[in-house]
């Protein structure tokens, strides 16, 4: 009798900690579960957005475009730049050109010369005049 008394207690203790587990698993995912949800109405709305032809770009693009924002989502890896690091991308984008335009392209992105047009119109513009003496 001892023998089964010792097996029957070690079988409970191993499902008491199984249960203590699952539910320290259960209460750790909870968050992700109503992240998801959220996260599914922003989703629905994209793709009504791209489905109803108010996005700025194609169909197949939009719906693309929205599944993969809804997995960096649920991955807790999507961002909202700021407006530092956005302006932050545009000074690096200067860096791959020679001198005499990287110096004009960070004029532009730090707000000189004059600006035209939209993203929903396909692009700004943005233009600096350089007078260069004649030789």
């Amino acid at each position: 009798m001892p023998n089964q008394s010792a097996t029957l207690r070690h079988q409970l203790l191993r499902s008491a900690s199984a249960l203590v587990i699952g539910l320290a698993a259960l209460g750790g995912a909870s968050h992700v579960f109503a992240a998801g949800k959220a996260g599914n109405s922003e989703y629905q709305q994209q793709i009504a957005a791209c489905k109803s032809g108010a996005s700025t770009e194609d169909r197949a693009t939009c719906l693309r475009e929205a599944g993969a924002a809804q997995q960096a989502a649920a991955r807790g890896t999507l961002t909202d730049p700021g407006a530092d690091q956005l302006k932050e991308n545009a000074l690096r984008r200067c860096e791959g050109l020679p001198q005499s335009d990287r110096i004009d392209c960070e004029k532009r992105v730090n707000g000189q010369g004059n600006s035209e047009g939209s993203v929903a119109s396909g692009g700004i513009l943005r233009e600096t005049v350089t007078i260069v003496p004649a030789k």
